[in-house]
């Protein structure tokens, strides 16, 4: 195998191929390593979370493409969204044993850690997007070009939501609607989600259901709650945001692969974080 492929190469050709011009961000940087530190194998996720790290080098790949920052910070408030707060200070951080944990073994395995999130979300296509509605079996039947609406054969809200659990292989979903609610079109988005994308979903001519990632428990959240016991017959189904961004980490892996064929490209699973309760 090719040694000589360094993981500053490798942002590089991810500059080169973003489908644009690159605009500097300070969420699209190497995070952790040496960008002249040469590549065995590239994994993309969603976040690199300490299972996914291990089972990076367990298959001899040091070079992670991620979505979301390995140290639980995204480096920056989110426009809009009232709870955003101030950036949790590095140096509270460095002091907690988590924290350094997962950098002693990043440090220990010479692991290069790439986000690549702004840049991402800019190209013309939204492959996060794309991702998701091909995850759902729904791509060939998206109404638009990047799949937000979909056409589905009639069926309940609930048995929608245990469809898209099924097909996802997901434990958490939450549901807000009446069961028996008739859906024949359903609006999907992913990642976060605040009250302005939601109205702008039901502004499409007859959207019953809307399949998110994170509405804002205060915000986006009790909003189409409140529109339900209004009287409006919609159901929303939220997978939460790991779910509904996963999909697309395995659309990068693909991404990637078109122009980086030195050394193996791989999508691993951060996994969805819960669980739920058996019933006694």
């Amino acid at each position: 195998m090719p040694d000589q492929l360094t993981a500053q190469q490798v942002v590089e050709r991810i500059q080169k191929n973003i489908g644009g011009p690159w605009k500097a961000s300070p969420a699209d940087t190497v995070v952790t390593g040496t960008p002249q530190t040469r590549v065995t194998g590239i994994v993309t996720t969603f976040a690199p979370s300490f299972d996914v790290l291990r089972k990076a080098v367990a298959g001899g790949r040091n070079m992670i493409v991620s979505r979301e920052h390995p140290y639980w910070e995204r480096g920056m408030s989110v426009a809009g969204y009232s709870g955003a707060g101030g950036r949790v200070k590095l140096q509270d951080l460095e002091r907690d044993p988590t924290w350094q944990a997962k950098r002693d073994f990043i440090e220990k395995n010479q692991l290069v850690i790439f986000r690549l999130y702004d840049n991402w979300n800019a190209r013309k296509a939204d492959a996060q997007l794309a991702g998701l509605v091909k995850a759902l079996g729904w791509d060939k039947q998206a109404s638009t070009a990047g799949g937000q609406f979909v056409s589905v054969k009639p069926t309940t809200l609930e048995q929608l939501a245990r469809s898209v659990r099924d097909q996802l292989k997901i434990r958490g979903i939450r549901v807000i609607g009446k069961p028996g609610t008739l859906v024949t079109k359903v609006a999907v988005s992913h990642g976060f989600f605040l009250v302005p994308q939601l109205q702008n979903l039901l502004k499409e001519q007859g959207v019953d259901a809307v399949i998110c990632g994170e509405p804002v428990e205060w915000e986006a959240g009790p909003y189409f709650n409140d529109l339900v016991a209004a009287g409006e017959k919609k159901g929303m189904i939220v997978l939460g945001q790991e779910a509904s961004e996963e999909p697309g980490s395995n659309e990068m892996a693909i991404w990637l692969k078109s122009f980086v064929s030195e050394v193996p490209v791989e999508f691993i699973s951060t996994g969805e974080p819960f669980w739920v309760p058996k019933k006694v």
